[in-house]
C-alpha cells in the first residue's frame, strides 16, 4: 500500500518538475525579444552593430563567471575541454551571428517579425536535428503533429509579415 502511494507521489513530483521546466523555458523565451531589443537600442546609441553585440557578450559573460564562482553548479572540470569535439566550440561564434543579426533585424523588421522568424527557424533547426540525431542529442522521429506544429509556424510567419 505504500509503496503504491509513494509511486504516485513520483509520478506527481515529476510532472511538477516537469511542468516547471516548461514554464522556466518559457520564461526564456519571453526573454529573448526584450534582450533583442535592448541590444538594439544600445547599437542605436553606440552606431555599431557589432560593439553592442560584444557588451552584450561580454556583460553575459560577466555574469555566467560570477554564477561559475558561486560553486552552485558543481565543480566544471576544466582538464576535460581538450577533450571536448572541436566542433562544439562553434557555439560561440553561432551565439554572436545571433546577437549581431538580432541587434540589426529588430531594427529594420521590428521585434515581432525578427522573433518570429528566429521561433520558426529554431523549431525548424530543432526537428530536423531531432529527427537525425544530429549532434548528439536523442533521436525523434517527424512526426505528423511535427509536420502541422512548422506548417502552423509558416503560416503564424505569413501572419507577422503581413502587417508590413
Amino acid at each position: 500500500m505504500i509503496s503504491i502511494y509513494l509511486n504516485r507521489l513520483r509520478a506527481i513530483a515529476s510532472r511538477c518538475q516537469t511542468s516547471v521546466y516548461l514554464l522556466l523555458a518559457l520564461l526564456s523565451g519571453a526573454i529573448l525579444p526584450i534582450q533583442a531589443s535592448l541590444n538594439a537600442q544600445l547599437a542605436r546609441s553606440l552606431d555599431s552593430i557589432p560593439l553592442a553585440a560584444d557588451i552584450s557578450y561580454l556583460v553575459g559573460a560577466l555574469v555566467l563567471i560570477a554564477l561559475l564562482s558561486t560553486r552552485q553548479f558543481g565543480h566544471p572540470d576544466w582538464t576535460a575541454l581538450p577533450k571536448a569535439p572541436r566542433w562544439s566550440l562553434l557555439g560561440g561564434v553561432l551565439g554572436a551571428w545571433y546577437i549581431a543579426s538580432s541587434t540589426y533585424f529588430v531594427s529594420v523588421l521590428g521585434t515581432a517579425l525578427t522573433l518570429g522568424f528566429v521561433v520558426c527557424g529554431q523549431a525548424i533547426a530543432g526537428i530536423v536535428t531531432d529527427n537525425f540525431g544530429w549532434l548528439g542529442v536523442p533521436q525523434r522521429r517527424l512526426t505528423q503533429n511535427r509536420r502541422f506544429a512548422v506548417g502552423l509556424l509558416i503560416v503564424s510567419i505569413f501572419f507577422l509579415s503581413q502587417g508590413r
